[in-house]
């Protein structure tokens, strides 16, 4: 049996099939709504279109069958997965007591705070029958293969997809803790509140452990992650005659700082110089305040427009992998040493627009989004900052 799920799922399953076409086989895709399927129409193959970031009943309905299906598969069966970014909201099957409202809710509001993506991973592991290696635990398949995509800085296994097929070393407590850091443990539904106090005092069980031996059948394999990417836009940048630098494809701090950050490298002519290029690859937090359209990678170069003012010929672009950017439909956005003069002609204070976290509206009336529709794969974000 497959299992296809995430951001890139319908790729990837697309993939598989030719693989494995003179082989018997079912399939599972979970996939995002609005993703087209052509070519997966098959008998063979049970489509889920489920929404992201937050879930949805279609999502709850997949994580059901999902766990029905694998549960009846025999001793003699291989298991493949394919996973990728976003699997941890497309895939959803919380305990029997707590409602999808309830963990809709919890999910919201953890996107909401400025959790890292591990912090939100290590409750949604302990609020699903799947995550957290579970879904190893209820399958008697002899073999199971997982092909990963990452999106995830470091490639941590667990928090890939909310480790579906990869031990946890986290704990009830650790999301308790996650919880309580960003104040939201008196805020979240009681039964969710009851759900974790009983795993902490060991009347629930816990997610799969490293020493579990269950993992011995377990086979997981990165096959593209952000430095990827970042490598990818290096050999792009090259071909067009820019000398390129790979800082890191391992970043994750605030939106905020990354734009200053960059703003901050711009300055350094040492370190930025004519004709070259400066690739930065990872993921950036975003404390949501307002209620606008936007995304970490439009609030990352919103942030660096009054500082690159002063630098001609000096670009700064954020986007993310995926094409999608927050709740906005633009992948990211592009901003040069011209964009506040511009900015200003048409009235838009940055500042006013990043305290409403609306890039997104910013960069739409300067006409300066990213918009790429979704990609079909999910590694990460990418930063560049050039000089021409």
């Amino acid at each position: 049996m497959i299992l296809s799920v995430g951001k890139a799922s319908v790729p990837m399953l697309k993939t598989a099939v030719k693989v494995l076409r003179r082989y018997e086989f079912s399939a599972i895709l979970v996939t995002p709504e609005n993703s087209p399927c052509e070519g997966l129409h098959d008998p063979r193959i049970s489509i889920f279109k489920a929404s992201h970031p937050i879930p949805n009943k279609i999502g709850l309905r997949a994580g059901r069958f999902v766990e029905s299906t694998v549960r009846k598969m025999n001793k003699d069966d291989l298991l493949i997965c394919l996973i990728s970014g976003g699997a941890s909201a497309l895939l959803v099957a919380p305990p029997k007591n707590i409602s999808l409202a309830e963990k809709s809710l919890l999910t919201s509001r953890l996107i909401r705070s400025n959790a890292t993506i591990h912090e939100i991973n290590t409750v949604r592991r302990h609020l699903s029958q799947l995550k957290g290696g579970r879904l190893v635990e209820i399958c008697p398949a002899s073999k199971i293969l997982s092909f990963v995509m990452s999106d995830v800085v470091g490639n941590s296994m667990s928090d890939i997809g909310s480790g579906l097929t990869a031990p946890d070393s986290t704990t009830y407590e650790d999301a308790i803790g996650v919880l309580k850091k960003y104040d939201l443990w008196r805020d979240i539904p009681r039964s969710i509140v009851s759900h974790f106090e009983q795993g902490a005092r060991g009347r629930l069980l816990e997610t799969a452990k490293p020493v579990n031996p269950t993992f011995r059948r377990v086979h997981n394999i990165i096959i593209a992650d952000n430095q990827t990417a970042c490598q990818a836009s290096k050999v792009t940048l090259e071909r067009a005659g820019m000398r390129c630098k790979i800082l890191t494809s391992s970043a994750e701090i605030d939106a905020g700082c990354m734009g200053l950050l960059l703003a901050s490298v711009a300055s350094n002519s040492d370190l930025c110089r004519k004709a070259s290029a400066i690739v930065v690859g990872g993921e950036t937090t975003v404390k949501v305040r307002g209620t606008g359209s936007g995304g970490r990678n439009q609030e990352v170069v919103l942030s660096a427009v009054e500082r690159i003012a002063n630098y001609p010929g000096t670009v700064i672009a954020a986007m993310g992998t995926d094409g999608i950017d927050g709740n906005s439909p633009a992948a990211g956005a592009i901003i040069d040493g011209r964009t506040l003069r511009r900015a200003k002609k048409l009235r838009l204070e940055p500042g006013y627009y990043l305290r409403r976290n609306d890039s997104y509206n910013f960069f739409k009336k300067l006409n300066d989004n990213i918009v790429t529709g979704r990609t079909g794969t999910n590694v990460g974000d990418i930063y560049l900052l050039i000089r021409v």
